[in-house]
């Protein structure tokens, strides 16, 4: 199991102690929802009220060929009323550093994000945010999925920043990591409505749902012509229309300036790439941009623009300063149409894998990927989609165009590691993304080419396909060719380690942690990795090292503190165990496992009011946990309130028909309220569940005889 999902197995009410019981509570799971509240205050005395409203709506994983047409009519209206640029990109396709690009206006070489999850936005670094904020805006932001978390440094100068991330059920084990762009806007929209102080507000809203794995609401991929992708981005262009309707009827009206744009493209086969990440090719980087009010002309643009010419645009047109030292341009400044702009590009996604990272460049025609192996050219004009690489025959033109990007790169700033990263890896597998934690990219031009990688990624997408579905035989085989052949592979080994530890090959899983530990040493996600396989084969002082190591690296790694309350837990020790959830929770109390393993190491330790209330907490945060309504159900029990607690029982296994524990549980107490038959009830379910294990059956067994005498 995964650091960020471990828990604390719950204990049976002592009355029933004699039964040997033990109550052992299912993963209630990593992904959390959070809700940062207004964390700023009210805007400063003497905010500006006549400067026009920002609206940035940002739409995840959205190609540029796919808007202008039926597919967004939303969009198409917005740009018939202002300006749209056709010659768009993001400088990198990953959702966190395009949108570190899009705030700041800087290039990932200069603010240091350059991968998701594993790096963050560093403190007081400047952002539209940030500026507006301090200009006297209102500021809010409204995010789909975990890759923005506030963790990774884009919630500074938000008075609200909300990020709360729906997820499935996690007694099947799988973390959900995003959420419907319905959700996003009525939270923005409720938002917008709360305040009618006349002071301007920046509104940032991000819709994910075009980002793989394509699932629309039922009717719209029928709407999209049967596929699923189209569906996607016609229903988020229905979320954006939602805003704009909203917008258009406020009153009293005041003008807003609106811009929309993709964060990257998806290749969808382009060049042999399933989803987007692993290449710079141009499906994979072209993205819409649309600005619109606010004394936006009606145009549409064929220059070169990137996301980070959005924050500089955004300053000049409503005439601030605060962004001036960064890498994009005003596109409505005097002349800006008639200038040839390059836009860089890199992406450093195929380094977690121990490929090259890929450095590229647009300028006029002429498009550069700097490929360790295979330095191309492409002629954008005659060749749009890449094609025919003419680098041998414009040498001049490659050579100058490398040297540029080398020069952008020299100006690199240090990425700020994101923390804790074990905790974000393991929601970011629910995203599509695996980055294993920072890595160290190769020097210059070093390294193999991403375009092999191409090759092997789709076995192993299918590989992790197979062990989130529990069929190990079929993923470890390939996962282990990957660790064997790819040595340089963090990603690769920690995965297999990983999937063996999941297979219940606990010991196979440290060996293979061991060697990649040696390798990279103070890499917190191996670490975590390696502390779970040891704790599931019953080393201890192996696993408690492990996670005591990891918060050496990083004090403020909650799932560190939770992995050693799960030990102290496992030892019976309950009081530090409490203790080491208390502080988890502490550093992050945005993870309801975290909330559940509290409850349970409080209840052991005789603190009854102390667990109702952890119980209750993961209940908030997730009004459908399950284990949750099994721990109070638990502590009611223990109090010889058993008729109270069977509704909770009750309640968690309507929501969960295979939670065996709940169902024992049930009958408990149902026995012990005097209610025989439908204990009798229960504990044939636990018999009857496929999933029973083994210590549940005969527990089940062991009361069922007793109802025919007293509970002991």
């Amino acid at each position: 199991m995964a650091a960020a999902a471990r828990r604390v197995p719950g204990r049976t009410p002592r009355r029933l102690r004699a039964a040997a019981i033990a109550l052992v509570l299912m993963a209630a799971g990593a992904a959390a929802w959070y809700l940062y509240p207004r964390a700023g205050g009210a805007p400063p005395a003497g905010a500006i009220t006549t400067r026009a409203n920002v609206l940035l709506v940002s739409i995840d994983t959205l190609r540029a060929d796919r808007t202008g047409g039926p597919l967004t009519p939303s969009l198409n209206a917005l740009a018939a009323r202002g300006t749209r640029f056709v010659n768009a990109r993001s400088p990198v396709p990953l959702t966190l550093p395009a949108h570190a690009s899009l705030m700041t206006g800087l290039l990932p070489p200069r603010h240091g994000v350059r991968l998701n999850g594993a790096h963050r936005l560093a403190a007081g670094t400047p952002t539209l945010a940030t500026v507006l904020r301090r200009s006297g805006y209102r500021t809010g932001a409204f995010v789909g999925a975990y890759v923005l978390d506030p963790r990774f440094g884009l919630a500074e100068g938000f008075d609200t920043y909300d990020a709360e991330i729906a997820r499935r059920d996690m007694v099947a084990g799988e973390p959900e990591a995003e959420r419907r762009g319905e959700a996003v806007v009525d939270r923005a929209l409720a938002w917008l409505a709360s305040d009618r102080s006349g002071v301007p507000f920046f509104l940032w809203v991000h819709l994910y749902d075009p980002h793989a794995p394509y699932d629309p609401p039922p009717g719209w991929t029928e709407r999209a012509g049967g596929h699923a992708y189209d569906g996607e981005v016609a229903y988020a262009d229905a979320q954006l229309g939602r805003l704009l309707d909203a917008l258009a009827s406020r009153e009293p009206a005041s003008p807003t300036l609106v811009v929309v744009a993709g964060d990257h493209g998806e290749a969808l086969g382009d060049h042999g790439e399933a989803t987007h990440g692993l290449l710079i090719y141009e499906k994979a980087v072209a993205i819409p941009l649309v600005m619109a009010g606010a004394g936006v002309p009606v145009a549409v643009r064929g220059d070169a623009a990137s996301l980070v010419d959005v924050a500089p645009t955004v300053m000049g047109l409503l005439k601030l300063g605060g962004l001036e030292d960064g890498d994009g341009r005003d596109l409505f400044a005097p002349g800006a149409a008639s200038v040839e702009a390059e836009v860089y590009l890199e992406t450093e996604y195929p380094a977690t894998a121990g490929f090259a990272a890929l450095k590229g460049l647009v300028s006029g025609r002429w498009k550069y990927i700097g490929d360790p192996e295979r330095p191309e050219l492409y002629d954008l004009v005659a060749d749009p989609d890449e094609r025919s690489d003419v680098g041998s025959r414009h040498r001049p033109a490659l050579e100058a165009m490398a040297t540029r990007v080398r020069a952008l790169g020299r100006a690199a700033a240090p990425p700020s590691p994101a923390g804790p990263s074990g905790e974000a890896a393991e929601r970011l597998r629910a995203l599509g993304y695996v980055t294993p934690g920072p890595v160290a990219t190769p020097e210059g031009d070093a390294g193999r080419s991403p375009r092999a990688l191409v090759d092997i990624w789709p076995a192993f997408q299918a590989a992790l396909a197979e062990t989130a579905a529990g069929r190990h035989e079929r993923a470890l085989p390939v996962l282990a060719r990957l660790a064997r052949d790819f040595p340089e592979s963090l990603l690769f080994r920690s995965t297999y380690g990983r999937s063996l530890d999941e297979a219940g090959q606990s010991r196979e899983s440290i060996e293979v942690y061991r060697g990649a530990l040696a390798r990279w040493p103070d890499n917190t996600v191996l670490l975590q990795g390696y502390a779970t396989a040891a704790r599931a084969a019953g080393l201890f002082e192996e696993a408690m090292k492990a996670e005591r190591a990891v918060l050496a690296i990083d004090p403020r790694d909650a799932a560190a503190e939770n992995g050693i309350g799960l030990l102290y837990a496992d030892q019976g020790r309950a009081r530090p165990a409490r203790e080491a959830f208390q502080r988890a929770v502490t550093l992050d109390p945005h993870v309801v496992s975290y909330w559940i393993n509290l409850g349970n190491a409080c209840r052991e330790a005789g603190e009854v009011s102390d667990a109702d209330v952890a119980y209750r907490r993961a209940l908030a945060l997730d009004a459908g946990s399950v284990d949750a309504m099994n721990g109070i159900g638990a502590l009611l029990v223990q109090q010889d309130r058993p008729a109270e607690a069977a509704p909770w029982f009750e309640r968690a296994v309507s929501a969960s028909p295979t939670f065996a524990e709940a169902w024992l549980n049930l009958g408990i107490a149902r026995h012990e309220a005097g209610n025989a038959a439908g204990a009798a009830e229960a504990y044939r379910q636990v018999l009857a569940l496929p999933g029973a294990q083994n210590r549940e059956r005969s527990a089940a067994r062991r009361l069922l005889a007793t109802l025919r005498s007293p509970v002991p």
